[in-house]
């Protein structure tokens, strides 16, 4: 896993506890269904299933999402050959480990790993030593996506990006990710090339911004991309996954 792979973005509708949420858990269900067979279809071996839409996401989290994520998760899992990984909003990396662990994904995403970032949901705090803890509790092999300086956040203290790599890769995280400040918005290439002498041999990815107009260049030092709305219908998050569009990318990877 991750020589170069492409990991696809299952995003779940507002779920049941959002002040946004539209539909039942069921037709959330569905949705997810359509993009994942897309996902399939073209290709794509990984995916991870997020809560994007539930913004503002809680700093807390609540037992009727952690079931209603779960849920679904357990129900895409299995319609799937896709390797899929867990993904809840804000600071539930404990959660994500647990659900991951139980229902036999392979890996989760967290986004405050060893950092303390500001949001507009409010402080996430790093959640690495309970969430390593929880990991050698369940005597799990669920492998650490670990962000670093993570997208729509700005730090609460000052660290350079290479600091808190640093601090991610101490702290057991099997893979690092980094992203632009805004979704859709990728890092700069020579970045990559440099951060990647920073992770070494823990797979660096790139968590934002990644299209077929770029993913060549921004692929040349990266260890893999986790691709959203690029690969949506005309671009948009909130559309439907496009079998043509992610294609096209993935064209561009041979």
């Amino acid at each position: 896993m991750l020589n170069k792979s492409i990991i696809g973005m299952i995003h779940l509708k507002p779920m049941p506890t959002s002040s946004k949420s539209r539909h039942s858990i069921d037709e959330i269900t569905e949705f997810a269904l359509k993009d994942l067979a897309t996902l399939e279809e073209a290709g794509i071996e990984y995916a991870i299933v997020e809560n994007v839409f539930d913004k503002p996401y809680s700093t807390e989290m609540n037992l009727e999402l952690i079931v209603a994520y779960t849920h679904i998760f357990t129900i895409l899992q299995k319609h799937t050959k896709i390797e899929l990984g867990v993904n809840i909003h804000a600071t539930s990396g404990v959660e994500e480990m647990v659900i991951a662990s139980l229902c036999g994904a392979k890996f989760i995403r967290a986004e405050s790993f060893v950092e303390y970032r500001h949001t507009m949901s409010g402080l996430l705090t790093p959640m690495s030593a309970k969430l390593t803890r929880k990991r050698r509790e369940l005597d799990s092999d669920v492998k650490i996506f670990a962000d670093v300086n993570v997208k729509e956040s700005r730090a609460v203290y000052d660290q350079t990006i290479e600091e808190a790599i640093a601090d991610a890769l101490v702290a057991e995280a099997d893979a690092i990710i980094v992203t632009g400040l805004e979704t859709g918005k990728p890092p700069v290439p020579a970045e990559i090339k440099e951060l990647k002498k920073v992770t070494q041999d823990c797979p660096l990815l790139i968590g934002s911004g990644v299209s077929e107009e770029n993913i060549g260049e921004l692929m040349e030092f990266a260890d893999g991309a986790i691709i959203g709305s690029s690969i949506k219908e005309d671009g948009l998050i909130s559309h439907p996954v496009s079998l043509e569009r992610v294609k096209k990318l993935l064209d561009q990877m041979n």
